[in-house]
């Protein structure tokens, strides 16, 4: 089953970056829910997303630094995990595709 999701931002352009989009996505995933291996999981699924995973105090992919794009990193919330960035528009639909894709046997919730 796929997880649902909500954007808090749209694929949006960034003003004179050519291709760059800013995005902010929720992935809808009841933590009440995961156990051990559901976070072993969802570290596998972010080894092989694109972009190469870098772990800091969030995991990131396509860059290290906030203040420099591309960038994309991911964030455990209540509602869900967050996922924000800016990198070019088919980066990251490709990184969407992946994950929604990988994280379907995931524990989901819908949306509020």
């Amino acid at each position: 089953m796929a997880v649902p999701f909500c954007d808090n931002l749209e694929a949006t352009p960034i003003d004179g970056l050519s291709c760059l989009v800013e995005v902010e996505r929720i992935y809808c995933l009841d933590w009440d829910r995961f156990g051990e291996d559901h976070w072993r999981g969802l570290s596998i699924i972010y080894e092989a997303l694109p972009g190469s995973l870098r772990l800091h105090d969030v995991p990131m992919w396509f860059g290290d630094d906030e203040d420099l794009p591309p960038f994309l990193w991911a964030s455990v919330e209540p509602t869900g995990l967050q996922a924000y960035g800016v990198l070019p528009e088919a980066d990251w639909w490709a990184w969407d595709e992946r994950f929604r894709s990988a994280i379907g046997g995931l524990p989901g919730r819908v949306p509020r």
